[in-house]
């Protein structure tokens, strides 16, 4: 077996149009502009924080997207006209990938759209933009949302790219045992819910708490360290991992608020299922 096996599912728009390598279309770039609103920037911008990979290659740029739901590399693919592949891992434990690649011009048109809202990899990207345009400085981009309400969208889809990447949520029923004198053994039954966000890095996790503690929201999120620094199996060392979880009595507030801009299905459709907790919750109170 190899060790994986990879398939292109959607071709590049350009070649499959006639257009060869660094021609495009007259109004290409411009209409990709219109499509990618400041939420949606924000929105990549941490996506690209959580699960993307920036690097130069024979003085090339490439933004890499690999992600196992293929709705956030859909959309990316679909605005930049991009080819995904779809990747199996047999002799792994691994679930499938989708990835899409911005190469060039195009890569670079959406580093330099993306890279103000950028945390974790906003130093590279400014990096590789430079190489191609020394004067770029990213603009910082303000948190004062009374003063700059139209600043409060963009960090929306911060929150929602980060929570499509880096994000988990779920609800499982759990069991607990306890031995008591009159009734012997007894089981009780509950749900467990979870809604967080992890990463080694704990830059964009403080960016994030801090989005969701300032006005006009009201979370408060905790952040703590999941796993210590320490040796795998193999001997390798294993970073630290950080969580940022968010109190069980916000997680439906939270899911209503940032589920229009969640592009993942299987996640945002934890805003009806926690919304149906609730409801189960208040007819079993009567």
């Amino acid at each position: 077996f190899k060790k994986s096996i990879t398939k292109i599912i959607q071709k590049d728009w350009l070649k499959e149009h006639g257009y060869k390598k660094g021609q495009f279309p007259p109004w290409f770039f411009e209409s990709i502009e219109k499509k990618l609103t400041p939420t949606r920037r924000g929105y990549w911008a941490y996506a690209i924080d959580g699960d993307g990979c920036i690097r130069e290659r024979d003085k090339k740029s490439n933004v890499v997207i690999p992600l196992k739901d293929r709705e956030p590399v859909q959309q990316l693919a679909d605005i930049y006209g991009t080819s995904i592949s779809f990747t199996e891992y047999p002799e792994e434990n691994w679930e499938p990938t989708y990835t899409t690649t911005l190469h060039g011009k195009r890569a670079l048109h959406f580093l330099r759209l993306i890279c103000p809202y950028m945390t974790e990899k906003r130093k590279k990207a400014t990096q590789l933009i430079n190489c191609f345009d020394p004067n770029y400085h990213p603009p910082k981009i303000s948190m004062n949302f009374r003063q700059h309400p139209n600043l409060i969208n963009p960090h929306i889809g911060m929150v929602a790219g980060f929570f499509d990447t880096e994000g988990s949520v779920g609800i499982k029923p759990t069991e607990r045992k306890e031995q008591t004198k009159k009734f012997g053994e007894r089981i009780y039954s509950s749900l467990s819910l979870w809604l967080d966000f992890s990463n080694t890095d704990t830059r964009p996790l403080r960016k994030i708490k801090k989005i969701l503690e300032t006005w006009p929201f009201n979370f408060k999120p905790v952040l703590y360290v999941k796993r210590k620094r320490g040796l795998k199996k193999n001997g390798k060392e294993c970073k630290p991992k950080y969580q940022l979880s968010i109190s069980s009595y916000q997680h439906l507030l939270f899911m209503k608020m940032f589920s229009p801009w969640i592009l993942i299905t299987r996640k945002r459709e934890y805003a009806e299922k926690f919304e149906r907790k609730k409801q189960i919750y208040e007819i079993c109170k009567k």
